[in-house]
């Protein structure tokens, strides 16, 4: 039975890789049939130039991504759950060795800070001590800062790679996400060194906000939904997506 809009506290992605790229087939790229095309997008929150605006309502993903399913992953068009219209992205991975999904957009601008806005429904989560991802912003083959549940106990966690190449963890929600409804996730990065700005929003409130994250990047080339590593197990519906560059 089709999981209808199951609102939480409402108020409103290429892989880094040493090597080549490697798409998955069959199931990443199958067809859905019952998608909205004509359903209206969201209406974006920040000032800036809009890279992405995607309701996923047409069958396939647009060429605008990167999709990459490997292994028991898939990442498809799913009529099975929707914030809006008849369809979302769903990205499925399981703890299968060699499975991975996900979705990626490239951030054009070398200097320029971008915002990520987009609706998550986890529907099954991970394994213990590892994650389900939101964002993902990376420059080049760095991770430089990412959002995500943590399987153990469901919190939010901020994640930024400091200069040095270690990780700085910052919890931003003590309360356990739940699962299997919707959660309005924003974040926005400048990258400028030990200037970094980063800010995240979740179902509307602002719950982390600085520019004084020391990390290494000057620049952001890609943005990532989904699993980064094989074996991220997880089942994401996403929806509304948007990408904006600005300060």
């Amino acid at each position: 039975m089709k999981r209808l809009q199951k609102l939480g506290a409402l108020t409103a992605l290429i892989l880094p890789l040493a090597g080549a790229l490697v798409f998955g087939s069959g199931p990443a790229y199958a067809a859905t049939t019952g998608c909205l095309p004509n359903t209206k997008p969201a209406q974006p929150a920040f000032a800036g130039s809009l890279l992405v605006n995607d309701t996923f309502e047409s069958p396939t993903f647009s060429t605008l991504y990167f999709v990459n399913a490997q292994g028991t992953g898939t990442a498809t068009i799913s009529s099975a759950a929707a914030l809006t219209g008849a369809c979302s992205a769903y990205l499925h991975v399981t703890a299968d060795s060699g499975s991975l999904a996900n979705i990626a957009v490239p951030l054009p601008g070398a200097t320029n800070g971008y915002y990520a806005d987009a609706w998550f429904d986890i529907a099954k989560a991970g394994l213990a001590g590892n994650d389900v991802p939101y964002f993902r912003f990376f420059s080049g083959s760095n991770r430089i800062a990412d959002i995500y549940r943590y399987n153990s106990n469901g919190q939010l966690w901020l994640r930024v790679t400091a200069p040095s190449g270690s990780f700085v963890y910052t919890k931003l929600l003590a309360g356990n996400i739940s699962l299997s409804i919707w959660h309005h996730v924003q974040m926005h990065i400048i990258p400028n060194g030990n200037a970094t700005t980063v800010e995240v929003w979740f179902d509307g409130k602002l719950t982390y906000s600085s520019n004084a994250v020391s990390t290494s990047a000057t620049s952001l080339t890609t943005v990532q939904l989904g699993a980064e590593h094989f074996r991220q197990m997880g089942d994401s519906y996403i929806d509304n997506l948007i990408i904006q560059s600005g300060k």
